[in-house]
């Protein structure tokens, strides 16, 4: 590359990263192809519709689903239900017990349900008897006047149990939002004494999945028993960002299948919109493979970590990417250990100085403990080590830091949540940033981890659900600290420290002005809280003999213990709880079933560190790996997921001109169709406020903010309230 002022090169890359920043502009007419939802996103073709009469027949469809929502809502304005209770003399009661239905969950109660008793005359008006809750136990006693009930007017009486699923806000207040989850019919006939009892009443609600140690949420299908679904706005953004990204990736597979000589990997990143890395490198040829870049996107951008103090030489530090180990994988592709060292310029960005390898580069010598290290001085190869640590980088930050530290991660806090949380004012704060996540990782689970990454690098299925769960079993909101900047030019952690700052100022808001609240329903935190950390994966090793390995092997676990430690701020040596014979990896919120008045204190520290950690996860840390995915994983050559051996001696460390180890065709375009797809179809922004569940507080202390985020690099108004794609 020929010589250019830092200035000039700053320039150009700030004017390429302005424009190739996504936008999203609708042009299509009533014939543009049609895409039915996230749901249907497919890695190879995706539920889209094209022929013009398929199209014509889906409209039809779409008016006849609105007539029918049409008929639906005349019906409830013809037949209204109001909150007046109708009867005088509350003589009889409807009693019964609500409880889990899984199960290994069948002795756990659900408190606090909302419950109503109504009956529908011959006619269709509604009359409501009764209302009421379940109380901690599971129990409840709903009054009703047995001679309202029974007057023969009355056709049929419903008992019936509601879910909250939506939050709303406005300046003043907050509103939740309950819909029906299951009702039950009741015979006029068999009421005749003082009680009429439902008995057990068992629920599959909000269930846990049991085959995985993962906490995660049943979904048997993900059209028909979700326990949420995703707004009509949520899928028409999919739709209109999408639609023509998921065109080119058709076109390419149907070349490939029938034409592979008409098409090439230059044309197929030709065909997709310039990322960032392009853009440089038609202005500033071989600039994105320099030091200067590595350093600088390791620090900042879509694979920034944390960056360990050398133990010998100042303003020297590490990052390590550790690779396929003993996870289950194949033999096609490189995933080595790579450790990078680097030096700290004057400009207080990293330049890289030396990058150990530990594990195969070719697919000739396959010894798992051989090592190779490399640097400026072995020339070219210098340019291949940088791109096979860039790759090992793309594939740990996308399995590790975005699937299990936001995607997984933020489920299990959901589960918890929405399983216990109904009367507590945490879940007017929780709420809005923990819904839908349980649903893309739902699909995640299908085009993510068995259908593309197990074909695109060295990790099968198996292998990546390991090392998800080992990831997990170092993520505790309890010692959690947000990475400290190097220097000035450390913009990702000087903005990751603001919004945490922000976050927690608004949490500590929020919960002084609802403390009453709070403390009064403190049961559903301790309910909280137990779930959690009975669902916990178990700490990272805790299960591994370590008497069955050899020297290598506890050597590298515990530099794997080591680095996680600093990297995801775990502390392996923290008291921690054992449930069923598990050491848990999620510190409890509160041991206490009654708010503990001695502990005030402490109590309500950890109560704003859990719930600003899991805001932080679920919007923050979410919307920087989707957003930097475009431009740090949106040029094939530059950064894949995986690299492959083929069949020469050099392996990996070869020129991007070696086609035979960079992904094939169909893997190329679904690369791309995979970075486009999280970068593109992003939807539901805290400032925004697309959908009106936000704390308008939240909103107004982040744009109080927003030169101080624009100075580091982030726009306020495109960081995600939840995570859901």
């Amino acid at each position: 590359m020929a010589e250019v002022s830092f200035e000039n090169a700053k320039h150009i890359c700030e004017e390429c990263l302005k424009k190739t920043k996504i936008g999203y502009k609708d042009n299509g007419g009533f014939f543009r192809p049609r895409l039915r939802g996230i749901n249907h996103l497919e890695v190879g073709k995706s539920a889209i519709i094209s022929n013009p009469i398929t199209i014509l027949l889906e409209m039809l469809y779409v008016l006849y689903s609105r007539f029918r929502s049409f008929l639906k809502k005349l019906k409830a304005r013809l037949f209204p239900r109001h909150n007046k209770i109708y009867g005088t003399v509350m003589d009889s009661s409807i009693v019964g017990k609500i409880s889990f239905a899984k199960k290994e969950d069948e002795l756990i109660p659900i408190h606090h349900l909302a419950l109503e008793f109504w009956s529908r005359g011959w006619f269709g008006k509604w009359r409501k008897l009764s209302e009421g809750y379940t109380k901690e136990d599971g129990t409840f006693s709903l009054p009703f006047d047995l001679r309202m009930a029974r007057r023969f007017r009355n056709h049929r009486l419903r008992f019936e149990i509601y879910e909250i699923t939506h939050m709303f806000f406005n300046d003043h207040s907050s509103r939740k939002v309950y819909n029906l989850f299951k009702s039950i019919n009741i015979p006029k006939k068999d009421l005749i004494g003082l009680e009429y009892s439902l008995n057990n009443i068992y629920l599959f609600f909000w269930e846990y999945r049991t085959d995985t140690a993962l906490p995660r949420a049943v979904i048997k299908d993900h059209d028909k028993d979700a326990p949420q679904y995703y707004s009509d706005a949520r899928e028409d953004a999919v739709r209109e960002q999408f639609i023509p990204i998921e065109i080119v990736k058709v076109k390419h597979l149907e070349q490939i299948a029938n034409a592979p000589e008409t098409i090439s990997l230059k044309e197929i990143q030709a065909d997709y919109p310039e990322n960032l890395t392009v853009c440089i490198e038609k202005h500033l040829p071989g600039y994105t493979r320099g030091d200067h870049w590595f350093g600088e996107r390791m620090m900042n951008g879509m694979n920034r970590g944390r960056f360990v103090p050398d133990e010998t030489e100042r303003d020297h530090y590490w990052m390590k990417y550790f690779g396929k180990g003993y996870y289950d994988g194949n033999d096609e592709y490189a995933f080595p250990d790579a450790a990078m060292k680097f030096k700290l310029k004057q400009d207080g960005l990293p330049t890289p100085v030396e990058i150990h390898f530990t594990g195969p580069l070719n697919a000739i010598n396959k010894d798992p403990w051989q090592q190779r290290v490399f640097t400026a001085a072995d020339g070219e190869n210098w340019l291949h080590a940088k791109r096979v640590a860039r790759v090992n980088g793309g594939l740990c930050t996308e399995v590790d830091e975005h699937f299990a530290g936001t995607h997984t991660n933020v489920e299990q806090y959901a589960m918890a949540a929405y399983r216990n949380l109904r009367f507590n004012p945490l879940s007017e704060l929780l709420f809005p940033h923990l819904k839908d996540v349980v649903l893309i990782n739902h699909t995640a689970d299908r085009i993510l981890l068995h259908d593309y990454i197990p074909s695109a690098s060295a990790l099968s299925t198996k292998g990546l659900l390991d090392r998800c769960k080992d990831i997990m079993g170092v993520l505790d909101w309890k010692g959690y600290e947000v990475a400290e900047p190097l220097s000035e030019a450390h913009t990702s952690a000087k903005a990751e420290k603001l919004f945490w700052d922000v976050t927690e100022e608004y949490v500590s808001w929020f919960i002084k002005n609802n403390l009453e609240g709070i403390k009064k329903y403190w049961y559903e935190i301790y309910c909280f809280s137990e779930d959690l950390l009975n669902h916990s994966v178990p700490v990272f090793l805790s299960e591994v003999d370590e008497d069955s390995l050899s020297h290598r092997e506890k050597e590298r676990n515990e530099a794997m213990k080591e680095y996680y430690a600093a990297q995801f701020s775990f502390d392996f040596n923290k008291p921690r709880e054992k449930r069923k014979g598990i050491l848990r990896t999620v510190s409890p919120i509160t041991l206490h079933k009654k708010f503990p008045t001695e502990l005030e204190a402490e109590v309500m520290k950890d109560l704003v560190k859990v719930c600003t950690y899991i805001i932080f996860v679920a919007s923050y840390l979410h919307t920087w790996a989707n957003e930097h995915q475009y431009e740090d994983i949106g040029e094939v050559l530059y950064n894949s997921l995986g690299l492959r051996f083929g069949e020469k001696e050099s392996g990996v460390i070869a020129p991007e001109t070696d086609l035979s180890i960079s992904p094939d065709l169909t893997r190329s375009t679904q690369m791309m169709w995979f970075s486009n797809l999280l970068s593109r179809t992003e939807y539901g922004f805290i400032t925004r406020d697309e959908e009106k569940d936000v704390n308008p507080y939240y909103s107004k202390l982040l744009l109080s903010k927003k030169d101080e985020f624009l100075k580091l690099g982030v726009i306020v108004s495109d960081i995600e309230t939840s995570t859901n794609i």
